[in-house]
């Protein structure tokens, strides 16, 4: 028995949770067809997540290198980046996105879903995932980096084209990376040089990361860039699914809408059950930094490993009735939406603000939405990296 968590097949016809189940039952750690090893269960997936230092995070293969690179360390991702460093690096990434940072936030996220919502109302229809999904991380990242609302739209469209995960020495790529990395190169010098001039600085994350030491040394230009880029990778990619999958849900389920606009208190339990039943992220990948062995299975050096996260998150023997989604479990941030362990994402709070604020905005201002006759929809979750969610929206 073998899984492929990176089935392109998965995208149209959706995730096989049937096959997942059997595989939690007959073989929770399977062979992987490209090689390397898929971790199925909550119980080994806990482990994998906790223990960093051997199961390390490689991002090399979705930026489309082989792995066998050696990316120098001021390029290395937050996730990639090794204790003890990582956790001084990650102090930085909780300064800016702590829940006393992002007091504002809330506000700038609820009019940026007005400001979406206003054209597709008048119109009667529209895309909620082009149209309202997914401009709301991009437009947020942009305004906490103090940058300008295009900036967003820049955001967006690195994100389809497939280079803001892209970077130095990724192949047809040139030699200084992504145009992502340009643009940050050109917004830190402008905040050198305002700075250098005297002019009262901003509040916001790039300054932070500007007037950060570790150890009393100031992070390169080349870390602040990388930095900035990865957050636009996690803010992106991954908010902008948990927000497509809300919206395409409370679609389908007219009941389910119905009853989160008159009980505003669903709002929480329904997002966080969205990270668990519809994870954002399927899968993650670690790579083996030596042999160990987990439950019997031997792996090796170097190997990798994909780490099942929506496949943990259905897991039998931790949640009853894991296939159904509920807004009544006893304890619904219990998942693994957000990842685990050391390295548990650092931007859960900023994803849960946008997402509560864009369901509120829809059940403040839609009376009935319904789908489009003859539109194709794609599964849930899953498949929501390009395909629009055509509806028809009546305004209260």
């Amino acid at each position: 028995m073998e899984f492929d968590a990176r089935d392109p097949s998965h995208e149209v016809d959706g995730v096989p949770f049937h096959t997942l189940s059997r595989i939690r039952t007959e073989q929770p750690i399977c062979p992987s067809p490209k090689g390397g090893w898929y971790l199925s269960t909550r119980r080994h997936i806990d482990t994998a997540l906790k223990e960093v230092e051997t199961f390390v995070a490689d991002l090399a293969p979705m930026a489309g290198l082989s792995g066998t690179e050696v990316v120098p360390a001021e390029e290395l991702f937050l996730s990639e980046i090794p204790e003890p460093r990582h956790g001084r690096i990650r102090r930085l990434y909780n300064s800016n996105f702590a829940p006393h940072r992002l007091r504002n936030t809330e506000e700038f996220v609820t009019r940026t879903c007005h400001r979406l919502l206003d054209p597709m109302l008048d119109a009667g229809e529209g895309d909620l995932h082009a149209g309202y999904a997914m401009p709301i991380p991009s437009a947020t990242l942009a305004d906490l980096m103090g940058l300008p609302p295009e900036a967003g739209e820049k955001f967006m469209g690195w994100s389809f084209d497939g280079t803001l995960m892209q970077r130095p020495g990724t192949p047809g790529i040139k030699p200084t990376g992504p145009a992502i990395l340009d643009y940050f190169r050109d917004a830190l010098a402008g905040r050198r040089a305002s700075a250098a001039a005297g002019e009262e600085q901003p509040h916001d994350v790039i300054v932070g990361l500007m007037n950060a030491e570790i150890d009393g040394v100031p992070l390169s230009d080349t870390e602040i860039v990388t930095q900035l880029q990865f957050m636009v990778m996690a803010g992106v990619h991954t908010t902008r699914a948990l927000l497509v999958h809300l919206a395409h849900r409370l679609l389908r389920d007219r009941e389910l809408f119905e009853r989160v606009s008159a009980d505003r208190d669903l709002v929480s339990p329904l997002v966080e059950e969205s990270l668990r039943h519809d994870a954002p992220v399927q899968a993650t990948t670690r790579r083996c930094t030596h042999d160990v062995a987990l439950d019997g299975v031997e792996m090796h050096a170097g190997e990798w490993v994909e780490v099942g996260i929506g496949s943990a998150n259905r897991d039998e023997t931790v949640y009853d009735d894991p296939d159904a989604f509920r807004l009544d479990r006893d304890d619904p941030r219990d998942h693994l939406g957000f990842g685990g362990g050391p390295h548990i994402c650092p931007g859960a709070t900023l994803a849960r603000i946008e997402a509560s604020c864009a369901v509120n905005v829809l059940c403040d201002r839609v009376a009935e939405m319904s789908v489009v006759a003859g539109a194709t929809y794609p599964p849930l979750p899953g498949g929501m990296s390009h395909l629009p969610i055509p509806a028809k929206l009546t305004a209260k």
